[in-house]
């Protein structure tokens, strides 16, 4: 086993750069889970940790500090302006739950702008700028802004809080503390899971005792999301770089394979960060909800949407679909709401046109899906249906996955184009012999995604029964691969950006 990593880790940790990579903040490069610096913060924050476990105010004064200064690390001063956002949402959560009527919803709406206001500033204000240029021929100057981190997790998570407070669906958080806790948080800070609040509050007052079985799962967990990282997300993720810098000069096979690939890459990426955020959490004695649940295996497209990003498709749901009307105002206004919630969905991944296409696009397949089930309510599921559907589903979402990931829309265009008019099957036999380690992380990521969700369980129930010896041995092997495939540079995860 090479050992030369343990040396490089150490000579990393003395030096003076790794010192002044843990305490200096970048707006540019946002502090990972994945880095050696956060690592090694976060182990000397676990032993002082051990000491006020029990004590529950201490502990939780300590994560939220720690917390602050995880957010500070990769928004510097933006930080203020969370703790500003934090502490009037404290207070104006009191007056919506203590006024009545008109009043009520007067605050609500006044909460709401508030919290949105950071969130359409930062991120939407170049976009309606630009647009609003194209549209009347004006010369409106853009703004040189910067996104603070996790800006669209924790202004969502502030929504539902306080449109639970006005439901009544919860009491607002006694303490300041409470609620700081709640938002801040840092294992979902900058990338979710949407934590819910009627959730996550109960858990500050009483959160789970720790003992061996949630050690050796939030280890497992964390273990995993680091293998779907580093070992396969980062992996794939070279190869999709270089087909998107320039499509057109790449043949349909090789757009085809880039297409799964990063079909795989945004999975194992984004479910790889919420392992490790699920993780880390239950290391602290509290548990997150699951974000993902075997997605790429969904028979239809409505399936597919209850088993990604939970967390988000859950929070549309309940905050936009529902509350515009639902399924109770006719069969014209439930596809009219769900195209809407969709659209949503999409412009909160980005503030670009490719995003909204992309939401339209799951919005309108969300739509001939309902008519579907409609129209054949009775149509009876067999082995060969099944497969069918995931087989359409899985191509219709990494279809549109080229519009998440192109440059603009020519360059999705041309990919697509590519994929569809110009395949060779002669191709995949060049292809195979060129870049054989990237079909075998193909294959291994396939593997993963495709295999019937009941045989992972199983498999989990089987290695968590297994002696804490071969656990050891097991996480050596785990973290020789992730060292063996890990960059120099480290990859930020794709949700960061959103």
């Amino acid at each position: 086993m090479d050992t030369n990593w343990l040396n490089n880790i150490s000579k990393e940790i003395t030096s003076n750069s790794f010192l002044k990579q843990a305490f200096d903040y970048s707006c540019k490069e946002p502090w990972f889970f994945t880095e050696f610096s956060f690592l090694f913060v976060f182990s000397v924050f676990l032993i002082f940790y051990t000491f006020i476990i029990k004590q529950n105010n201490f502990k939780k004064f300590y994560i939220i500090c720690f917390s602050l200064f995880f957010y500070y690390k990769s928004s510097g001063p933006f930080l203020l302006l969370f703790i500003l956002m934090i502490i009037i949402d404290y207070f104006l959560a009191f007056l919506i739950y203590k006024k009545e009527g008109i009043s009520k919803k007067i605050f609500l709406w006044i909460s709401l702008l508030f919290s949105l206001s950071f969130l359409l500033y930062f991120k939407y204000s170049n976009f309606f700028i630009q647009n609003f240029n194209q549209l009347l021929g004006t010369s409106f100057n853009k703004h040189n802004l910067f996104l603070p981190i996790g800006i669209s997790f924790y202004t969502f998570q502030s929504i539902s809080y306080l449109v639970d407070v006005y439901r009544n669906e919860i009491l607002p958080a006694k303490k300041m503390s409470d609620y700081a806790f709640y938002m801040t948080f840092f294992p979902h800070l900058v990338a979710g899971p949407i934590v819910r609040a009627k959730d996550f509050l109960p858990q500050i007052i009483n959160p789970n005792v720790l003992n061996k079985i949630l050690y050796k799962e939030s280890v497992l967990r964390i273990i995993i999301g680091l293998l779907k990282k580093l070992f396969i997300a980062d992996y794939l993720g070279k190869y999709v770089d270089i087909i998107h810098q320039s499509p057109t000069n790449f043949s349909g096979v090789e757009n085809l394979l880039s297409m799964y690939a990063y079909c795989f890459q945004i999975y194992f990426d984004f479910s790889g960060y919420s392992d490790i955020a699920i993780g880390i959490a239950l290391l602290l004695g509290y548990r997150l909800k699951e974000n993902f649940n075997n997605p790429y295996f969904s028979k239809n497209i409505t399936e597919f949407w209850r088993k990604w990003h939970i967390s988000l498709s859950n929070w549309l749901k309940d905050y936009i679909y529902i509350p515009l009307g639902g399924n109770r105002k006719g069969k014209f206004n439930t596809y009219l709401f769900l195209l809407a919630t969709m659209l949503i969905g999409g412009f909160w991944h980005g503030a670009d046109w490719r995003f909204l296409i992309w939401g339209l696009a799951h919005g309108l397949a969300l739509i001939i899906h309902k008519i579907w089930s409609k129209l054949f309510p009775n149509h009876k599921h067999n082995a060969f249906s099944n497969f069918l559907g995931i087989v359409i589903t899985f191509h219709f979402v990494a279809l549109c996955w080229i519009l998440f990931r192109s440059n603009s829309f020519t360059d999705a265009f041309t990919s697509i184009n590519k994929i569809i008019f110009n395949i060779h099957l002669i191709d995949f036999n060049g292809f195979w012999f060129s870049r054989k380690e990237f079909c075998y992380v193909l294959i291994i990521a396939s593997f993963i995604v495709f295999i019937p969700p009941i045989i992972k369980e199983k498999f989990f129930v089987l290695l968590n029964r297994l002696p804490t010896l071969t656990w050891i041995v097991w996480i050596m092997i785990s973290l020789q691969i992730i060292i063996q495939f890990k960059d120099d540079i480290v990859q930020p995860f794709i949700y960061f950006q959103f």
